[in-house]
């Protein structure tokens, strides 16, 4: 049984080393593109949230 767990932990670490790891500049820049697309895209959908919710406000208030 320690064999067969050892021979998975050799595999894996011949594994990891065949790897092709992504440059850490690379991965920086991938990174912050990512968060300065997600604050953007929360920005948008809270601003259409605000417009649309004050809209239906207003329409249900001249409803009554």
């Amino acid at each position: 049984m320690w064999s067969k767990i050892r021979d998975f932990f050799k595999g894996v670490i011949i594994e990891l080393k065949r790897i092709s790891w992504t440059p850490r500049k690379e991965l920086i820049g991938a990174t912050a593109a990512v968060l300065v697309l997600t604050i953007l895209m929360t920005l948008m959908v809270l601003g259409l949230d605000t417009v649309f919710g004050f809209a239906l406000k207003n329409l249900l208030l001249l409803v009554k």
